[in-house]
């Protein structure tokens, strides 16, 4: 199966993203963790691992400074993929390439694949997590962080009536709407306010890595919010021996399989 033309189009927003966004702060590390978990980070050390969307290479980094063996980092967009050739494409046991995840040629190569922010904007995503099972090696672990819908209601909702508005808008477009909307998100983000874990967790960023987070709200044709019931019907029935689907801070899912 190739990308649909949907795919490919938000494939290329990002891009446009990461080739713009290489900054590295210390709190990545932590987010990186946070998506992973309940993995033992210390489990990495000596494994030979897939970062499959990889964007500009920023948890391909936190593989590797891990101890992972080697990591192979896949994007589909010529963008993303020079931006991470640039930014961890000279690290010892790097390969950065461009493949589309319903293509990847690897089988049972791997002992850890992740995928972290990307099954969620695939139009098949079904497709997508079979191929990845088949690069593991036989008792190799999958690790795939998902959108919730859960906790997002309002997100949601507010996505649902913006979304036709978005798809017409061009890259630089909305790069400037996400300014419009971190901006005043940040200064309520300082005020001593009731919030929740995340918007605490969120507090410490920088200016820069909240415009991020607005923009990957506004880039993608496809964003979906999984219910956990959505959760388990993807992986109902693939060849996994164990299979945990974890509540991630109360607005995502982390999903954590053995072949």
């Amino acid at each position: 199966m190739s990308d649909s033309v949907t795919t490919v189009d938000t494939s290329e927003r990002f891009g446009f993203q990461w080739d713009r966004c290489r900054e590295f702060h210390p709190h990545y590390r932590d987010q990186f963790l946070q998506w992973i978990h309940p993995l033992d980070p210390e489990s990495l050390r000596g494994l030979d691992v897939l970062d499959a969307g990889c964007g500009m290479g920023r948890n391909t980094f936190w593989a590797v400074q891990l101890g992972a063996r080697s990591v192979t980092a896949i994007d589909y967009s010529e963008l993303a993929v020079a931006s991470a050739r640039e930014v961890v494409g000279s690290l010892p046991g790097v390969e950065v390439r461009r493949e589309s995840i319903y293509e990847i040629a690897d089988r049972e190569a791997f002992d850890l694949c992740f995928s972290l922010g990307v099954i969620h904007h695939l139009e098949h995503p079904r497709p997508a997590v079979e191929r990845l099972i088949e690069t593991l090696r036989p008792g190799g672990r999958l690790v795939v962080w998902l959108y919730g819908y859960e906790g997002n209601e309002l997100l949601v909702r507010a996505f649902r009536l913006l979304h036709p508005l978005l798809r017409r808008l061009p890259p630089r477009a909305l790069n400037g709407l996400a300014h419009l909307l971190a901006l005043p998100l940040f200064l309520a983000l300082k005020l001593p306010l009731p919030r929740s874990e995340y918007l605490r967790e969120l507090s410490k960023y920088p200016y820069s890595h909240v415009q991020l987070i607005a923009h990957d709200q506004l880039v993608p044709e496809i964003s979906h919010y999984y219910k956990r019931e959505e959760v388990e019907a993807l992986f109902e029935g693939l060849p996994l021996s164990e299979c945990e689907i974890h509540h991630n801070r109360g607005y995502s899912w982390t999903v954590l399989c053995r072949r």
